[in-house]
């Protein structure tokens, strides 16, 4: 029922065609998820509509929210969405991704492919919380989409190793090509 709220006033907040980054700024900041802003809790959300507008099969952020809140959301989206119910989400909706939960062998598949979904404890414990984002193989290096809260654009790291590392990893989701 929240969900269906929350859709109707999300749907009405245009957030154009571009990849959503900085969750805390701007339009997307306003956009709600259980009975918090997205600025709180929307990352999960935000990362799987990054991924698919990087597959080229975008939807509105409001569409994904829906679907995914009756079954992921923690707590009426008190603790954002429950990673492993991003799974469920790709399923249902036909994208083909590989899920893993050990940091060393995510590192080598996703050297192979080119977009994945990570969620990871923000700190070495789980007190601080959890992010999850979309990355990008570039040139360059990783490409991370909605990096934090206040980061308008994707940040690059020459390594997923910059960013990243097998304390604080959980699972991750490389889309299959």
């Amino acid at each position: 029922m929240l969900e269906k709220s929350n859709y109707k006033k999300n749907k009405e907040i245009d957030l154009g065609e571009k990849m959503l980054n900085g969750q805390g700024v701007g339009k997307l900041a306003t956009c709600r998820y259980g009975f918090f802003p997205m600025s709180y809790n929307g990352c999960e959300i935000i990362a799987a509509c990054n991924l698919r507008r990087l597959l080229g099969i975008p939807v509105p952020l409001s569409e994904v929210a829906k679907e995914i809140y009756p079954y992921g959301n923690s707590f009426s989206g008190l603790f954002g969405t429950w990673p492993s119910a991003l799974r469920r989400y790709f399923r249902e909706n036909n994208i083909a991704v590989k899920e893993l939960t050990k940091y060393e062998e995510f590192k080598v598949e996703f050297s192979k492919g080119q977009y994945a979904v990570i969620s990871f404890w923000n700190a070495h414990h789980i007190f601080k919380g959890l992010h999850t984002v979309c990355i990008e193989n570039v040139p360059e290096g990783v490409k991370v989409y909605n990096r934090s809260n206040q980061t308008e654009i994707p940040v690059i790291y020459s390594k997923l190793d910059d960013y990243m590392d097998s304390g604080r990893f959980i699972r991750g989701y490389i889309a299959a090509e």
